[in-house]
C-alpha cells in the first residue's frame, strides 16, 4: 500500500484500518486493494454526475469498507449511510467513525445503522427516524442526482435480493419511487452471467428478461476468476460494456464477482402485467411458445392468429423485450383469456 497516498480517492485518516484485513468476511467477496478501488471509481466516473452538497448514499453490507471509504472520499456526500448487522463489521465501523470524529470531525458524514440490510423496513426507517432528509422525486428521464445506492450482494444466498431489487425498478417502489436512482451492486459472477445475458444466450432466465425490460444496466467490472477472461458471460455484453477486469489478488475471499450498475428503465410492470404470472411457465421448459400455448389454458391456441411465426417459434430464453411486449398485447386481445387463478404458476419467487 506504499502508493496509496497518491490515490485521489484514498482517505489517509482511515489508512490504519485498511492496512490489516478483517478476521471475518461473512461470506462476502470484497475489495482489499486501493489501486483496484481507484480504477473502479475511474470506470464508474460518478463525480461529474452528483453534487456533493445534496448527495445521500445508502450503502448496504459495506463489510471491510475500503471501497465504501474511497467512494465517500471521491463524492464527499452530505450523508453516507452504512447498513450492516454483523458484529465484527459493527465494531469496525463504529471504531472508524469514532476515529474520524476525532481527526476530521467526520466531515465524511458517515452514519452506521446496525440493522438488517435485507429488510425493507430498514430503508424506510432511514426516513422515518430522520437519518436521511426527504429525498426529492425526480424525473425518470435522467439519473437521480441526489441519491445513490450501493450494496455488496456477493453472498451465496444473495441472488434473490438482487432479483427483488430489479422488481422494484419495475414497480417503481421502495427507493426507486424517487426516480431513476442508480444502484451499484457487487454480485456473484454466476448471478451476473444469468441476469445480464441477452436473448438467445443459454443462461438467460426470467429475471434477465425482467432486467432487460425494466432497467438500464451496465456490467462495470468483473473479477479475474479464470484463465479465460470473461468466460461464462454473454460475449455481446462484454463487447457492449467493456468491463474492467479486477485482478484476483485484489479480493478478499474470491474473485467470482461482478460489479453491475442498474437503474429503472423505460418500462414499468404495467407493460406486461397481464402475462407476468405466465413467465415462470414459459421459462420452466425448453419448448417453443407455439408448443406451450395449448398447455397454458384451454383455447390459448387463439394467440397463434395474433403473433408472427418468428415469435411463436422461439423459446422463452430467446424472447426480446419487443417480443414479450407483443405477446402481452396479443394476450390482451384474446376474448376468452382465463383469470390468473385459472393458469398455472410455479411460484413468483422462483428465479429461472
Amino acid at each position: 500500500m506504499s502508493q496509496v497516498a497518491n490515490l485521489r480517492s484514498y482517505n489517509p485518516a482511515l489508512k490504519k484500518f485498511f492496512d490489516k484485513l478483517p478476521r471475518f468476511n461473512y461470506g462476502k467477496s470484497q475489495l482489499k486493494n486501493p489501486e483496484a478501488c481507484q480504477l473502479l471509481l475511474d470506470k464508474l466516473n460518478l463525480k461529474p454526475q452528483y453534487n456533493s452538497a445534496n448527495l445521500d448514499i445508502i450503502d448496504a453490507t459495506p463489510g471491510f469498507g475500503l471501497f465504501s471509504s474511497m467512494l465517500n472520499h471521491e463524492l464527499r456526500p452530505r450523508n453516507h449511510i452504512l447498513i450492516d448487522c454483523h458484529d465484527e463489521t459493527i465494531k469496525r465501523w463504529n471504531t472508524q467513525i469514532k476515529t474520524l470524529h476525532s481527526t476530521t470531525g467526520n466531515k465524511e458524514n458517515f452514519k452506521f445503522v446496525d440493522r438488517d440490510p435485507f429488510s425493507w423496513a430498514t430503508y424506510s426507517n432511514l426516513y422515518k427516524h430522520e437519518l436521511l432528509p426527504p429525498t426529492k422525486q425526480q424525473s425518470y428521464d435522467k439519473m437521480h442526482d441526489e441519491l445513490l445506492v450501493v450494496a455488496n450482494w456477493t453472498g451465496t444466498k444473495d441472488e434473490a435480493i438482487i432479483a427483488q431489487w430489479i422488481k422494484c425498478c419495475s414497480h417503481r417502489n421502495w427507493l426507486m419511487k424517487f426516480g431513476k436512482v442508480r444502484m451499484i451492486l457487487f454480485m456473484p459472477s454466476s448471478t451476473a452471467m444469468k441476469f445480464l445475458s441477452e436473448p438467445g444466450f443459454r443462461k438467460r432466465n426470467r429475471t434477465a428478461l425482467r432486467r432487460d425490460l425494466y432497467t438500464d444496466s451496465k456490467l462495470i467490472a468483473i473479477g479475474e476468476e479464470s484463465d479465460v477472461l470473461g468466460e461464462g458471460y454473454d460475449p455481446r455484453v462484454l463487447v457492449r460494456d467493456q468491463p474492467m477486469v479486477i485482478d484476483k489478488a485484489a479480493f478478499i475471499r474470491n474473485a467470482a464477482v461482478a460489479i453491475v450498475e442498474l437503474s429503472p428503465g423505460k418500462h414499468t410492470s404495467d407493460a406486461i402485467a397481464n402475462i407476468d404470472h405466465l413467465l415462470s411457465t414459459f421459462f420452466v421448459t425448453g419448448a417453443t411458445l407455439r408448443e406451450q400455448l395449448p398447455k397454458i389454458a384451454a383455447g390459448a391456441e387463439y394467440l397463434v392468429k395474433l403473433l408472427p411465426d418468428e415469435i411463436l417459434d422461439k423459446k422463452a430464453g430467446e424472447f426480446t423485450t419487443d417480443d414479450i411486449l407483443k405477446i402481452s398485447h396479443a394476450y390482451e386481445q384474446w376474448p376468452f383469456k382465463p383469470s390468473v387463478e385459472e393458469t398455472f404458476d410455479i411460484g413468483e419467487e422462483a428465479i429461472r
